[in-house]
């Protein structure tokens, strides 16, 4: 390649990196956390399913049966049951919806009553329009963390466009990147610890972007797609297909379409139904189901489904009598190479796919994804305090370090201080009011954090005080958890909740002995060389 080319290349490389860098951090880093929300940390979240295997299906028939009987009769039209296995809720939860609403809502209203799971007992219940009902369920610390990195909490259109654009920045640094170190077999296994900081972040950088490069084009290109889908690419597929009309095109390609009521009196066998689903698809979850048009003759009901051997999200379709219809992806049974590839687009973004190993090695990644553009930004910043004519003096420099930990930093604590605040809303706050605290106790952490970057601190130190309160938050979560819960690693009769308490346990230790040892380490490292340089 032309070195005039290979320059400008270089050049894109480096602004994009610098202009997205901590936006790029923000989302990687809630991302990385966001692969194991569901259902492994929102299970850890809830001990109302920490002993819970599965919920009997003459159980969930039963209840249908006994409060449909409670609504009005159009509301058995479209019934919604969400299991509680840490995907979507934590409650066995049915919904009773009536997409024309009713004498008081104009809207889609809806019923919803919420059970245990293990004794069934009604815990809420819900009337009043259906979307207002989804936005104030209860949500928990990883639900939190994982519709922030959907949208940075900023809703449609903003937020997606925001994520989809990031999604695209990280494609075109991973492009540019790739032949800018076109050298990478010499730098695949080129790391010098030994060396100083610069060296090392430099060396960490490259490694990062190599090894990772496929990773980070995949997570590019599906976070781009998931996040502009619905903002851009819906209305103008609408626009060239069918004149601009968005309803015509979603009713077009609707998976589950309204049945023709008969008004003929059938029992759905939904117990049949559900036995029969975890009979086929023995290893996978049944995620939630839609009953159309319940105790009808032209019933129809669709299950959706995660895991077994498909690697997308599958919906399952029968009748209402029982018999097996067939089975397809959410986007309904279209052929085409081009509907398999939008299917696999999910999974490979969020690691759903190859069970807990595949979502541990997404996590890992997902880090170095949020690492890497914050090792690019400190070479740079690095690189221009160098030289006999340095662009950057040392106090901006130290500046623009605070700004980094400010921002990146405090959006790590943040998140940690949420999962021990977990522990004690648990024990002492109420369902739904857990929602009143997650956002106020994210943001004015990450923003009291921000603010001390206003103060002339020195940046190794801040950094240091960052890792430790880092480190406090995560060695809490055990003590915490043994001290308000019954259900904590040593009492749990789940390997996963014990693996999740050690986890933090062993994150929090490690952090300590690094915010201790490894700064304190480099800071004495860094201040002899400048030493040394005054004498020369």
């Amino acid at each position: 390649m032309k070195p005039i080319n290979l320059k400008k290349l270089f050049m894109i490389h480096s602004w994009v990196g610098i202009v997205t860098a901590i936006l790029l951090f923000i989302v990687a880093f809630t991302g990385a956390i966001a692969v194991l929300c569901r259902p492994e940390l929102k299970i850890w979240a809830n001990p109302e399913i920490h002993q819970l295997q599965s919920v009997p299906a003459v159980k969930v028939t039963e209840l249908v049966n006994q409060y449909h009987k409670k609504v009005p009769e159009q509301f058995g039209e479209n019934i919604h049951i969400y299991m509680p296995n840490g995907y979507q809720t934590h409650l066995l939860t049915i919904l009773f919806e009536s997409h024309d609403g009713d004498e008081n809502y104009e809207d889609e209203a809806a019923y919803a009553y919420e059970f245990d799971p293990v004794t069934f007992e009604l815990v809420n219940e819900y009337y009043g329009l259906a979307q207002a009902y989804y936005d104030n369920r209860k949500t928990d610390a990883p639900s939190f963390i994982g519709h922030f990195h959907a949208d940075l909490h900023l809703g449609r259109p903003i937020g997606l466009i925001l994520t989809g654009f990031l999604g695209l920045t990280l494609l075109v640094s991973t492009i540019t990147g790739l032949f800018i170190h076109r050298q990478y077999l010499k730098e695949l296994f080129t790391f010098r610890r030994k060396k100083g900081l610069d060296v090392l972040v430099s060396d960490a950088h490259k490694i990062m972007g190599i090894w990772g490069s496929l990773f980070y084009g995949v997570i590019g290109f599906t976070g781009a797609f998931l996040g502009l889908a619905s903002v851009i690419l819906l209305p103008a597929a609408a626009f060239v297909s069918f004149g601009g009309d968005q309803d015509k095109l979603v009713a077009t390609f609707t998976v589950i379409p309204e049945p023709e009521i008969s008004h003929e009196f059938l029992p759905t066998t939904l117990d049949t139904i559900i036995v029969e689903t975890e009979q086929r698809y023995p290893k996978a979850t049944i995620r939630n189901i839609t009953v159309m048009a319940h105790n009808d003759a032209n019933a129809e009901v669709y299950l959706s489904i995660l895991g077994g051997e498909a690697v997308q999200t599958q919906l399952i379709q029968f009748k209402g009598n029982g018999e097996f219809v067939k089975s397809m992806s959410t986007l309904g049974d279209i052929p085409g190479v081009s509907i398999q590839v939008l299917n696999l687009l999910f999974p490979l973004h969020f690691g759903n796919f190859g069970g807990i190993f595949v979502k541990l090695l997404w996590t890992f990644l997902g880090l170095a994804t949020a690492l890497l553009p914050l090792s690019g930004m400190m070479m740079w910043l690095s690189k221009r305090t160098r030289g006999s004519n340095p662009s950057l003096s040392m106090v901006a420099y130290q500046r623009w370090n605070r700004v980094i930990i400010g921002s990146c930093g405090g959006l790590v604590l943040a998140c940690a201080i949420l999962f021990p605040a977990q522990l004690i809303l648990n024990y002492a706050v109420a369902g739904n009011l857990h929602n009143n605290y997650f956002g106020p106790l994210f943001f004015y952490t990450w923003l009291a954090w921000f603010a001390l970057a206003v103060f002339p601190i020195n940046y190794h130190r801040y950094l240091q005080l960052m890792v430790l309160a880092f480190s406090a938050a995560c060695i809490s979560v055990l003590p915490l958890n043994i001290l308000l819960s019954d259900s904590h690693a040593f009492a749990a009769n789940n390997l996963f909740i014990t693996l999740v308490d050690l986890t933090f346990l062993i994150l929090g230790f490690t952090s300590l002995w690094w915010g201790t040892k490894g700064i304190n380490r480099r800071l004495k490292a860094k201040n002899v060389i400048m030493a040394e340089g005054q004498v020369a």
